[in-house]
């Protein structure tokens, strides 16, 4: 009977071992993924853009790589709304988002940003929101030279677009940006990216953080764990409204109150039931035209 027991416990201890390497290669390859850019869409290399007026721009950051924007112009307009994509998407990703903001926005530019090592951007290793700061105020000052010094700015950005935002924000970066329109931001790198590491890959959180965190730092050198857009906002001036689905797959609904509950500025808490901001597209109920409100308040 002892032995029989002794069999059992070293088999589970067998596949314990085994499961855990697994987990490991995992939550590995996921770090990879996140962080590398292996190949361009054949959908950002189309001419999609051109079904909303946009035409190609590019413009060369601080560390010499060209960065791709689409701008939409409007006879003149006072103001450009720029717009930022989620992790691992693109400018493509925005058409629908686009057109919800003409109708909040008319009469105004639109300008699309692909975030470095994402669409036609170039680089291949990518930056969480916080490497890209510098190249959200590069294109800043690009509209600024473009249309005048007085032209004012509303930046809205999706998940990892909109922490790139709010960090530039926080650090008092940002000139003449009356309004942030942040839907599905995440409170720091460190936990976003291990609860998507533990949905996508089925992998337990004590497995996940510190992988993900080694394979980032060996590569920017920089510890994701202490990249908290939290912290940021503490100093952020500009008034913000925090859009956030109770239902979005990326990144947890919880995620926005610590955010909302630090940020300094005028502020406006926004959650929907729908997944994404742009199928509030012609509503005309009380609730939706709240944001409609605040915005125009503020802008």
């Amino acid at each position: 009977m002892k032995k029989k027991i002794m069999m059992t416990g070293a088999v589970a201890s067998t596949l314990t071992a085994s499961t855990l390497t697994a987990s490991f290669a995992l939550a590995n390859q996921f770090a990879k993924k996140v962080l590398y850019r292996e190949h361009l869409s054949r959908d950002d290399q189309g001419e999609w853009y051109q079904d909303l007026g946009a035409e190609k721009i590019k413009i060369k950051n601080h560390k010499g790589l060209f960065l791709q924007g689409y701008l939409i112009e409007k006879e003149n307009a006072k103001r450009t709304v720029i717009c930022l994509h989620a992790l691992m998407e693109s400018a493509y990703s925005l058409q629908d988002t686009v057109k919800y903001l003409e109708d909040i926005f008319v009469g105004d530019h639109i300008l699309l940003i692909d975030a470095n090592a994402h669409g036609l951007s170039d680089g291949y290793i990518r930056g969480f929101g916080y490497k890209d700061i510098f190249d959200l105020m590069y294109f800043n000052t690009y509209i600024l030279q473009r249309y005048g010094e007085n032209h004012r700015i509303v930046m809205y950005g999706h998940g990892m677009g909109a922490n790139t935002i709010l960090n530039t924000a926080g650090l008092g970066k940002l000139k003449n940006v009356d309004l942030i329109m942040s839907e599905g931001a995440y409170d720091t790198v460190y936990h976003y990216l291990t609860a998507l590491c533990q949905k996508e890959c089925k992998v337990a959180k004590f497995v996940c953080g510190p992988v993900l965190r080694k394979v980032i730092k060996d590569e920017i050198k920089y510890d994701i764990k202490k990249i908290s857009t939290v912290d940021l906002v503490k100093k952020n001036t500009i008034p913000t409204v925090y859009i956030h689905s109770k239902y979005d797959e990326q990144v947890p609904f919880q995620m926005v109150f610590p955010l909302y509950n630090h940020d300094t500025s005028n502020k406006f808490l926004f959650p929907i039931k729908e997944k994404h901001l742009y199928e509030l597209k012609g509503h005309e109920d009380s609730y939706s035209l709240s944001l409609v409100e605040f915005i125009n308040e503020n802008i």
